[in-house]
């Protein structure tokens, strides 16, 4: 039986049995919450939106500890928030479709939202969770109603909005690590049409979780950051206003360290992939156990964010005019240490100054007839710069070329403009049709180059070992010396301007494309729905934004193009004390961006390529139960086959000039455990004297994942955490304790090769603690 035949024998299984327990007599309970979602920009249940989506209020994320958009993946089965590198910039992947580039100027196969104004870089979205609404996952490509163009689907976080009567709130937490937090809000009117709210979260952590293994005592991990958000809502008449947001996020915090481990400890050939001068820091089985260097090496950040937006609604009478103007600016210096180690083998500092700007306007019918019609336009305009600088004082290329340091420094400017459609036609009771389709055109424009810092290690490595014993017997012009603090990137693409020479890379690339989708929902009964459809989503091509040797490095990899196949069933059942949602998908996956070799002069070295042909087929399940009175029953999963299907990709077995391919058919996606799931249950009862008092537990799993093209895997690992909860009869004050990891789980997300030999992990947290009181006033 093949794949797809199993999946949807479990689905039509699944949904039998569910049918079946709804002649069933329930006990007696309260139902189930339901989820209001903006997904298709109009207000309307989650329940009733054919897409797959996976909800959470604001008041179940405080609950579950969620801090920052990277949390989300342990509510989220299909969704992995991880790092391929320790460059500060996280990499999103839903459903297997992710892309795992370190680089800053990388743009994310997932679209990230913050009240429907798009995040478009990765690196800008660590930025604290905090008085949100509502925080909705949507899986699969979104082809018609989102800005930016992308693959995998779409994260987005709505704030709470100002509110016509007077309400505020105060939360204070502590915790393991002398963690301190502090999180509240004003918000009411000013006057019968003016609104306000104020919004402040606070983090500090006076201790590190991580220690040195090399110098014991030594703590790393303190956190430091504040966030702040103003709205103020104008009503002009019924169904019109004006609300206007200024927000900002200072984060002085220090990063995360990698950890260094032997190679032969787990089947490798070498303890390290390249010799160093210095012994690497070598650590297995403990979660605190990491290292770092000092100095400008250390392991910090202090990056800002400060962003505006203007959200106008304006009824029009037949229609309703929707314009998001919103400008973000978000600038760092940031320091992480690749290696996990005291050495000096690969260490980067990263400055960056990003600004985006974005306009988007559409109408949308106000009839309730069987046809709804939205249409509009968008626009964004996003430049960033970046320098790059990277220190490998104790690594082989210091030994073998006498390679220092390294600068690279470049520019991105990104335009992208589009106009797009979507029309939902309820042609009978039961049954209703849904298209929309988005043209978009993208400009990309790059300039940037690795250069010599000033201490004229890579230019005397250039000009005295790379020229003469290289590119000269090799045939190649000769270029000219490199002074220190010039270019040292070589042009080997011929018929280009500054062939053969040591120059800057400048180039352009452009997007024309059509993204659509057309979808069927049936309604056999009341609060079942079946849907069925298909949706074309594009990712525009870009440029490697890292370290590089040769202009080869740097061309512009391809745009990626995703077809996706999905039918499913949501259902509320046993009068609202059972919710069932379940599907199916099958993604023809085309041109995949993914992390590559590049055969260069000094080695081969990380670049992009695109994979010609995957496949992804796979299960998406969702269950919460409220058997009795005050117990509430959650399980998630995602059941994943993502398959390469045709790539002949750079083996690490290469040196220059000699390119060995190796066929990576039938490896797995990056990213793509076969299974992800959670499991969570919570019981609230009265406990007398006006008191409310609750306990629940959730464990959250994820399978073994793959590297294409590399020897990097993970483990599969699952962790569990425990909360009680103590709070008044009318919910004005709660206060809550909660065991994070319980069984104190050694388990790592990430692993990667570290910069430029040593083989790290990116460990999660051990056991640690979190308090927190809650009042309402």
């Amino acid at each position: 039986m093949r794949v797809n035949d199993r999946l949807a024998t479990v689905l039509c299984l699944s949904i039998a049995a569910v049918l079946q327990s709804a002649a069933a007599q329930a006990q007696d309970a309260g139902g189930i919450e339901e989820v209001v979602v903006t997904a298709q920009k109009r207000s309307e249940s989650a329940q009733d939106v054919g897409i797959s989506i996976t909800a959470f209020t604001g008041e179940t994320l405080s609950q579950k500890g969620v801090l920052t958009a990277e949390d989300m993946a342990a509510l989220t089965p299909g969704l992995v928030v991880t790092q391929n590198a320790a460059t500060g910039v996280p990499t999103y992947t839903i459903r297997g479709v992710g892309f795992n580039d370190y680089s800053t100027a990388a743009s994310s196969t997932v679209g990230l939202y913050v009240d429907d104004v798009s995040i478009p870089y990765t690196v800008a979205s660590r930025g604290a969770v905090f008085d949100v609404e509502r925080v909705e996952v949507l899986k699969g490509p979104q082809g018609d109603l989102y800005g930016r163009n992308t693959t995998a689907g779409q994260i987005n976080f709505i704030s709470r909005r100002p509110t016509k009567e007077f309400e505020s709130a105060l939360r204070l937490g502590y915790g393991s690590y002398q963690a301190a937090d502090l999180e509240g809000y004003v918000s009411g009117p000013f006057s019968d049409s003016a609104q306000g709210r104020l919004s402040v979260k606070v983090t500090n952590w006076g201790q590190g979780w991580q220690e040195s293994v090399t110098r014991p005592g030594d703590k790393l991990g303190k956190k430091d950051v504040v966030a702040l958000r103003g709205q103020v809502n104008f009503d002009f008449a019924e169904g019109s206003s004006l609300l206007l947001n200024v927000h900002y996020v200072k984060d002085k915090s220090e990063n995360q360290a990698a950890t260094a481990y032997r190679g032969t400890a787990i089947g490798l050939a070498t303890d390290t992939s390249l010799p160093t001068i210095g012994t690497p820091s070598y650590s297995l089985g403990d979660n605190e156990a990491a290292d770092w260097s000092d100095g400008i090496y250390y392991p910090k950040r202090d990056n800002e964010l400060k962003g505006f937006s203007g959200t106008l609604n304006w009824d029009l009478g037949a229609v309703s005019l929707t314009s998001i103007t919103a400008y973000d600016k978000f600038t760092r210096s940031e320091g992480n240490d690749w290696d996990g180690s005291a050495i000096r083998d690969s260490s980067n500092l990263n400055v960056t100054d990003l600004k985006v700007f974005s306009q988007e306007v559409r109408l949308a019918s106000n009839s309730d007839g069987p046809l709804s019609l939205i249409v509009g336009g968008y626009y964004s305009d996003d430049k960033m710069e970046e320098a790059y600088n990277y220190f490998m004082e104790d690594s082989f290329f210091s030994a073998a070329l006498g390679i220092q340091t390294l600068a690279t420094r470049y520019e991105q400017k990104t335009k992208s403009a589009a106009a797009f459609g979507h029309v939902e036609w309820a042609f009978n009771d039961q049954w209703k049709l849904v298209s929309g389709v988005r043209f978009t055109h993208e400009k990309r424009e790059f300039t940037g180059c690795t250069y010599d810092t000033g201490d004229g290690s890579l230019a005397g490595a250039l000009n005295n070992i790379i020229t003469p014993f290289l590119i000269t017997p090799n045939g190649l012009p000769v270029p000219g010396p490199v002074a220190a603090g010039e270019c040292g990137v070589y042009n080997d693409v011929v018929g280009t301007p500054n062939y053969g020479e040591y120059a800057v890379f400048s180039d352009k690339i452009g997007a024309d494309r059509v993204m659509w989708k057309v979808g069927v929902n049936y309604e056999p009964a009341d609060d079942v729905l079946l849907f069925a459809g298909i949706s074309k989503g594009f990712k525009s091509g870009g440029f490697n934004g890292a370290n590089a040797n040769t202009h080869s490095q740097i061309v512009p990899y391809r745009a990626e193009t995703l077809l996706s196949y999905e039918a499913g069933i949501k259902s509320t059942l046993l009068d609202r004390k059972l919710r069932l949602n379940a599907s199916v998908f099958f993604y023809d996956y085309k041109n995949k961006q993914e992390s590559d070799f590049f055969v260069t002069f000094v080695g081969n070295i990380g670049g992009i390529a695109n994979v010609p042909k995957s496949e992804i087929k796979g299960l998406d399940f969702d269950l919460t139960f409220a058997p009795v009175e005050g117990l509430t029953l959650n399980l998630g999963a995602v059941y994943l086959d993502a398959k390469i299907k045709e790539w002949s990709a750079v083996s690490p077995a290469s040196a220059y000039p000699n390119v060995v391919l190796s066929d990576q058919a039938g490896r797995r996606l990056g990213n793509a455990p076969r299974w992800q799931g959670n499991a969570a249950a919570e019981y609230t009862w009265e406990v007398g004297n006006g008191l409310n008092a609750r306990v629940g537990a959730d464990y959250n799993y994820r399978g073994a994942t793959s590297a294409p093209n590399l020897f990097q895997a993970t483990e599969s690992f699952g962790v569990a955490n425990a909360h009680v909860g103590l709070a008044g009869a009318d919910q004005r004050w709660e206060v809550v304790a909660t065991i994070h990891n319980l069984a104190d789980e050694y388990y790592y997300p990430s692993a990667f090769l570290g910069g430029n030999g040593p083989y790290v992990r990116t460990l999660g947290m051990p056991r640690y603690y979190s308090v927190s009181a809650s009042f309402k006033f």
